[in-house]
C-alpha cells in the first residue's frame, strides 16, 4: 500500500499530469536475449547485476562505451531462458551489435530483434491506479523490481517516475489493450503531449541518455552498480564516484519564452545545453545540464533575452 501513497502525494503537486491517467504509445527499441546463459552474459554488459534476477524480474541500468560514456538505457526482463532489453528508440540495432559482439565461443546465446513485435506503452496520471483496478490488475502488487503478468502483456513501474505504469505488449494486441485502458478512464494521447509530460515528470529518452552524457551527470547513480563484476566503463565510473566532483548536473527549465534548444553560453554561468523543450500553455519547459557550480542557480538568462527558472529533476 505504501507505494500507492507515496505516488498520490507525488501526484498531488503534479499539475500537467492528467485527472485520470493518459496512455501514450513511446518508440523504443526491444531487444530479446535467448540462451542458457542469458543473464551471465547481461551481466558482462550492463551496468547492474543481472545474476540473482528472479522470474519476471526487472532490473534498470545502463550500456555504456570504454569511456564510460551512455549508449542506451536498459531495462531488463527476465523470462525463462531469455530475457527482453528495453532501450531507447533508434538504438536498438546498435545495442544488438553490442550484445551480440559480446558473446563468447563457447555460449549459445541468440539476439533477436523484436522492435515489430513488442510494443511499449506508458499510463501516466493523477489516478492510473484506477484504469488498472478496471483491468483487473491489484495496483499494489505494481513496482519497478519486477514486471507483473497480465495477459499477454506485462507491467511495471517506471524506473524513474513513480506515477508512470510502463506495459510491454504485443504489437498484435496494442489496439485491445489500448481500448481497454480508455474503456476504463484513460485517454490516448499523441507524441506532442509526451514531450510535455516526459520532460515535465523527468522522464529521460534518447535526448539525454546518449554518449555525449555521463550517468552521474545525469543523476542515474541508482542504475549503476560498482560493486558488480566489470563492464564497459565501470573504471570510470568508479573514478567518478570516488572523486565525487561533477563537472554537470540535469536540471528542469521553465519559462514563459521559447527556450533555445542546444548549447548556449550564458554569462556568470558558463556552457549550457538543453537537451530537450517543450511548449506549455505558460510559455515553454525543457530539460538542461548546467556546470554543477551553478547547481543552486534560481534562473538562467539566455542570449536571446528568454529568462527560465531553474529547477531539480
Amino acid at each position: 500500500m505504501w507505494l500507492w501513497a507515496v505516488i498520490r502525494l507525488n501526484m498531488a503537486n503534479s499539475e500537467h499530469l492528467h485527472p485520470v491517467a493518459q496512455v501514450f504509445s513511446v518508440p523504443s527499441s526491444v531487444t530479446v536475449v535467448e540462451g542458457i546463459s542469458t543473464l551471465e552474459h547481461l551481466n558482462r554488459i550492463v551496468s547492474v547485476d543481472t545474476l540473482e534476477m528472479q522470474l519476471l524480474g526487472r532490473k534498470d541500468g545502463l550500456i555504456c562505451n570504454a569511456n564510460g560514456r551512455i549508449l542506451d538505457i536498459a531495462t531488463v526482463c527476465n523470462l525463462e531462458g531469455r530475457a527482453i532489453i528495453l532501450g531507447n528508440y533508434s538504438t536498438g540495432e546498435k545495442t544488438r551489435q553490442n550484445l551480440a559482439s559480446g558473446i563468447p565461443w563457447n555460449e549459445d546465446l541468440v539476439v533477436k530483434d523484436a522492435d515489430e513485435a513488442i510494443v511499449q506503452l506508458v499510463l501516466i496520471g493523477n489516478a492510473p491506479q484506477r484504469c488498472l483496478v478496471g483491468l483487473g490488475i491489484d495496483p499494489t502488487e505494481l513496482n519497478n523490481e519486477k514486471w507483473l503478468e497480465f495477459g499477454n502483456s506485462l507491467f511495471s513501474i517506471h524506473w524513474s517516475c513513480s506515477e508512470a505504469v510502463q506495459i510491454l505488449a504485443p504489437t498484435s494486441h496494442y489496439e485491445s489493450l489500448i481500448a481497454l485502458l480508455v474503456e476504463n478512464g484513460a485517454e490516448l494521447s499523441d507524441s506532442k503531449q509526451w514531450d510535455v509530460v516526459r520532460i515535465r515528470s523527468g522522464i529521460l529518452d534518447h535526448n539525454e541518455l546518449n554518449s555525449l552524457n555521463l550517468p552521474f551527470e545525469l543523476g542515474l547513480q541508482n542504475l549503476v552498480a560498482l560493486d558488480k563484476g566489470c563492464y564497459p566503463g565501470q573504471e570510470i565510473h568508479a573514478r567518478m564516484e570516488s572523486r565525487g566532483a561533477l563537472a554537470r548536473c540535469l536540471v528542469r527549465l521553465s519559462s514563459t519564452g521559447i527556450i533555445p534548444l542546444g548549447k548556449s553560453k550564458i554569462e556568470n554561468v558558463g556552457s549550457v545545453i538543453v537537451t530537450d523543450t517543450c511548449q506549455v500553455k505558460s510559455g515553454s519547459s525543457g530539460l538542461a545540464l548546467i556546470p554543477s557550480a551553478a547547481a543552486e542557480i534560481d534562473s538562467l538568462l539566455f542570449e536571446n533575452g528568454v529568462i527560465a527558472r531553474v529547477d531539480s529533476v
